[in-house]
């Protein structure tokens, strides 16, 4: 057994948020606006938590913006149908504060 111990680095501190991605469609020219909402995912589900939000200039960034936060193997464009949907589609995301911050949380 070697008597060195290797230190553990945990890396950053992460945290678990819940990601409401959506769709706001522009009824005059049919085009939707890619929209993400993120709030801290709480045990309650506190309907007043602080939800802040985030639009995308398009797919191709809400795509870019989303897989890098996905586990791997995971890729946005398969619930794109989802997100275009009324209701949306929810991830619950462990994130970084900066990773968070991409979203448009801020605290």
């Amino acid at each position: 057994m070697s008597g060195s111990k290797e230190s553990l680095d945990p890396g950053p501190r992460k945290r678990r948020y819940l990601v409401h991605l959506c769709c706001k469609y522009d009824e005059d020219n049919l085009t939707c606006r890619y929209i993400a909402n993120i709030r801290l995912w709480t045990v309650r589900g506190n309907s007043h938590a602080q939800a802040q939000e985030c639009a995308f200039v398009d797919e191709y960034e809400l795509i870019e913006t989303i897989n890098a936060l996905l586990p791997h193997g995971s890729d946005v464009r398969d619930v794109l149908g989802h997100v275009e949907s009324p209701d949306g589609f929810l991830y619950l995301l462990n994130l970084t504060f900066e990773e968070a911050e991409s979203l448009g949380w801020s605290e």
